[in-house]
């Protein structure tokens, strides 16, 4: 294991202090915590959409498309839909 020496702003610190006192963990605990979180979702592998692939477009390369075809067809605010 490694220490990892870190600057962050005072008003971070101080919710990162505030957050661990309620949680009843040292600040250096609850910092390791939010970055151990935040890695493993990361890291984490995009879903696998299991009913990709399993109609007829007739456009053969759809379903090794999705990801790309889901994010331009998402709306930040509002979701996906059909209805564009």
């Amino acid at each position: 294991m490694q220490t990892i020496v870190i600057q962050i702003e005072d008003k971070f610190v101080n919710k990162l202090e505030q957050i661990a006192q309620i949680e009843s963990i040292t600040t250096e605990e609850f910092a390791k915590e939010v970055l151990l979180n935040y890695l493993k979702a990361k890291l984490q592998k995009p879903d696998k959409y299991s009913f990709i692939g399993i109609g007829h477009s007739g456009k053969g390369n759809i379903s090794s498309q999705v990801g790309e075809i889901l994010r331009n067809g998402a709306n930040k605010r509002e979701g996906w839909s059909l209805n564009k």
